[in-house]
């Protein structure tokens, strides 16, 4: 039957046309061999056979168009089957009402049969030829089910009752003893020609769609023809010419079904197997691993893939088969009979399942695995559909990213300087721990946000306007700008360095900021400038000091002389008297001014501090009145310190001065001492002191207090907040000078109306207490030889003179040259030099070692009203060279010769 597909239409037409007519033109041309008359009874049963063998087909048709067609939803098929319904009623009342049957409701005769004949016959024409203008796909609401079947049933039952019940109302067909009507004739060639106009519908139709199954329709309508066509021509209703007629009919009818087996049933599953076959080609193309299983979680089916992993051949072995035959290991098998499980009982999907997989060669890899239920068309659920890719170089890659991210991450969080990222609409991403720790502000409260909007100093400082000209593509330079927050108290200074932030096509995608704490940076620089400032003033007031003392030291000495020759009673001494007390606080002055610069020569001696606070309480007390209470709290077990008494001396009188004039009326004064460890912790904020034990000395007051403003200048020389002419400005500079010359350290505490304490460290010594001799001695005077070198011509003589009077034989000098002359006129005479320590050409230090060399039992005192370096370290005398400082007077001129005289 397939070949009759492939035929050409026309050249089937010729085909079939000739072997039709081969049967019709043998009786023709043999008729006398092979024309023959029935019996009744031989050609009922021959007829009843056929015609009921076409009812039956005509059925099969109706059955296999109707019952198809919601699967294939072929109308042209539908509407050919529901006609064969109505064909297939008539055909049935045609063959009951046949001569010879028993009677159909009224007595059969030929005419009745003929007229059922002639009804169907071109009903069924009628009906060929509408179905060529009927397609596949053609979406005419009559051409549903139920219309077609109420159309069929309905005239089917119409041509049963007129022909039943009004006979005469329908044309005769056939007379008994004459034969056919012409109206039979008529309708028998009507009906071929309209079944050649299908015919001819039908072959426009195949040379427009292309359907080769219309090659069994024309067949079969070119058979109808012959059998209509033969019907003319028979002269009893049992000869030959009726019974081949009724052969054609049932050839054309099984062709017919042919055409609709074949539109309904062989082409739809030609094409599901052609679907079914390119889907498995698809399945098996796709990367991924795909398998379906039955509600037991054993397999259906799986693709290529899916059976290379599983270490299966084909995919048609793994039918039948369960996770726990396949390699993956049983504990991977329980956990994706779980996921099955849990699929279909909940129908519903689970998407990215991510899990590690065993393959068949024992690797393990990571596979994201999607599941859906299977459900029939009922809706209940039968299995689960599966489909999994392998994610192990994803997964890998995520590793890696996670790992290069843990890492970036640990770079930024453990940075010594802030990093921050902000977005193009400049919202913060990035805000590291060094961010958090000067600020104190969290990453939480920042992230997401504007900075400004947390830290408005960033708008203040004109931040924001940076960060927005980076974004447009300027270039900025890194700046320095002072920060404050005011919610954590943290401030300071920092350094930012900010650039864009760059995709991998160049684009400004944001801004990367660098952020340095500069504040150590910026006090370092201020600690820089404030020592240039006092090296400067040092400098200064050490020059002044020096050519100042050679003044006073002529005034004071010359006031000293001339009161020993005056008696109480003589009307000069008031004078004499103010004119020395006015060089005693002028001396005071230049030694404030040495001190503060750290200058001054001191005489260092390990002391207890206890006890030399405790010496000094009742000039303190007379110092800062009676109206102030002065406590005193000593520490116990208190370690030694070492520094010159009258530098302590000072630094107290200096400190209750200031506590006292910050004192409105009744106040209260408080030294305390103690001892005190300064940690690695507390010296990182103060680069100028070293760990290690201290000792504490502090003076605290209750009067008014520093603003923090004022607190920032305190230790400036010269700088003062007191009236004029009740302050010099020089008194904690003086302080602040001494504490760094002796290795120790000043901190001040102080708010406006809360008091002020100053705590001062001093480096803590072990050793025995050294005695600090504070009473005056009398001037006592010698009979030695003493060379006196002085480049001041005024001072040489007076001191000449002082020493002359005292006894003593003396050599002057203006100038070193001019000594070594003397010494080498005077060899071996000369017990003692007094030297200056700054002359022009040498100093008095170069001179004492030179002429040591020849005379290495002189004795040697030096004096100067400026500083050594080249004696001391920090200003401190060695306890072995013998200094006098000017201004001098009587007193202490012989006091300190006879000091070095007998000590050596």
């Amino acid at each position: 039957m397939k070949k009759l597909e492939q035929i050409a239409p026309v050249p089937l037409l010729v085909i079939t046309s000739i072997a039709s007519a081969i049967p019709f033109l043998l009786v023709e041309f043999f008729e006398s061999g092979l024309y023959l008359v029935m019996d009744t009874v031989s050609y009922l049963v021959f007829h009843n056979v056929t015609e009921f063998f076409s009812v039956m087909v005509s059925l099969s048709i109706f059955g296999l168009g109707w019952f198809s067609y919601d699967q294939n939803k072929d109308r042209h098929s539908l509407f050919l089957s529901v006609s064969f319904l109505a064909i297939g009623l008539m055909d049935f009342m045609h063959a009951l009402g046949y001569n010879g049957m028993p009677a159909l409701i009224t007595p059969n005769d030929p005419n009745k049969s003929t007229q059922f004949w002639i009804a169907v016959r071109i009903f069924s024409s009628l009906a060929f030829l509408a179905s060529a203008f009927i397609y596949t796909n053609s979406n005419r609401r009559w051409l549903e089910k139920i219309p077609l079947m109420i159309s069929a049933l309905a005239l089917s039952c119409a041509v049963f009752v007129a022909v039943i019940f009004f006979p005469e109302h329908v044309p005769a067909a056939f007379v008994p003893g004459v034969g056919l009507t012409p109206f039979k004739k008529v309708s028998e060639y009507i009906i071929i020609a309209l079944l050649v106009l299908t015919c001819a519908m039908y072959l426009r139709r195949l040379s427009r769609t292309g359907e080769r199954l219309i090659n069994y329709y024309l067949s079969a309508f070119v058979l109808c023809i012959f059998s209509e066509f033969v019907f003319t021509f028979y002269r009893s209703v049992f000869d030959t010419y009726n019974a081949l007629g009724h052969i054609y009919k049932i050839v054309a009818f099984m062709l017919i079904y042919t055409g609709i087996f074949v539109a309904s049933v062989r082409k739809p599953y030609q094409d599901l197997s052609q679907n079914r076959n390119m889907l498995s080609h698809i399945i098996n193309s796709i990367p991924q691993s795909l398998f379906w299983k039955d509600r037991n979680s054993n397999y259906l089916g799986c693709n290529r893939v899916f059976a290379k992993q599983a270490g299966i051949g084909s995919p048609e072995e793994i039918v039948g088969k369960s996770d726990f035959d396949l390699p993956w290991g049983t504990e991977l098998s329980n956990g994706y009979r779980v996921d099955d499980r849990d699929v279909m009982e909940n129908a519903e999907p689970r998407y990215h399942i991510v899990e590690s997989l065993r393959k068949a060669d024992n690797n393990v890899i990571w596979i994201d695995t999607t599941k859906v239920p299977l459900s029939d068309g009922s809706g209940r659920v039968n299995g689960v559909l599966g489909v999994y890719e392998d994610i192990t170089w994803r997964k890998q890659a995520e590793e890696q990213l996670r790992e290069t991210l843990i890492f970036n991450q640990q770079i930024i969080d453990s940075a010594q300087e802030g990093i921050i990222v902000y977005d193009p609409e400049l919202r913060c991403r990035v805000w590291n721990p060094f961010m958090e720790r000067i600020t104190g502000v969290s990453s939480a409260e920042v992230l997401g946000r504007p900075p400004a909007e947390v830290l408005p100093f960033m708008q203040e400082t004109g931040m924001v306007e940076r960060l927005a000209r980076i974004l447009q593509g300027e270039t900025v330079a890194a700046t320095e700008f002072p920060f404050k927050v005011a919610k954590t108290e943290k401030s300071g200074w920092i350094s930012d360095s900010s650039a864009p932030l760059l995709n991998a096509n160049g684009e400004i995608i944001g801004v990367i900021g660098t952020v340095r704490d500069v504040t150590e940076k910026r006090k370092t620089e201020m600690q820089l400038q404030q020592a240039q400032k006092m090296e400067s003033v040092g400098r200064l007031a050490g020059g002044v000091a020096h050519d100042f003392n050679n003044m006073l030291t002529i005034i004071n000495c010359h006031a000293g002389l001339a009161l020993m020759e005056a008696g109480p009673s003589h009307p000069l001494r008031e004078h004499l008297e103010e004119i020395l007390s006015a060089a005693n606080r002028s001396a005071a002055i230049t030694r404030q001014l040495l001190a503060f610069s750290r200058q001054q020569v001191a005489e260092p001696r390990v002391i207890n501090l206890n006890e030399a606070v405790s010496g000094m309480l009742k000039m303190l007390r007379r110092l800062i009145g009676e109206d102030i209470d002065l406590i005193w709290h000593p520490g116990s077990e208190l370690m030694k310190v070492k520094i010159d008494p009258s530098q302590l001396d000072q630094i107290m009188a200096n400190l209750c001065v200031n506590a006292r004039d910050a004192i409105t009326g009744v106040g209260r004064i408080a030294i305390q001492t103690g001892n005190f460890t300064l940690d690695e912790i507390i010296c990182d904020e103060q680069t100028e002191i070293q760990p290690g034990e201290y000792v504490m000395l502090a003076v605290s007051d209750n009067g008014s207090g520093i603003t923090r403003d004022v607190i920032k200048h305190i230790f400036e020389p010269f700088y003062t907040t007191k009236d004029v002419g009740k302050g010099t400005g020089l008194g904690l500079a003086t302080v602040f000078g001494i504490v760094k010359q002796n290795g120790g350290q000043i901190k001040v505490y102080s708010d406006t109306g809360q008091g002020t304490t100053f705590r001062i460290y001093l480096p803590g010594v072990t050793g025995a207490a050294d005695s600090v001799v504070r009473e005056k001695r009398a001037v006592v005077g010698g009979n030695e030889t003493i060379l006196l070198v002085e480049d001041e011509l005024a001072i040489m003589r007076l001191g000449t003179t002082m020493l002359s009077k005292l006894g003593y034989s003396v050599l002057s000098a203006n100038s070193p040259e001019e000594a070594m002359g003397l010494v080498a006129e005077n060899q071996g005479r000369i017990n003692l030099l007094i030297t200056d320590i700054i002359m022009p050409g040498m100093n008095g230090r170069d001179l004492s070692d030179m002429l040591l060399q020849t005379n290495p039992g002189m004795k040697c005192l030096f004096m100067s009203g400026y500083t050594a370096d080249i004696m001391s370290t920090r200003g401190n005398m060695d306890r072995y060279v013998h200094f006098l400082q000017k201004p001098f007077s009587m007193d202490s001129l012989s006091a300190k010769v006879r000091q070095t005289l007998e000590t050596g």
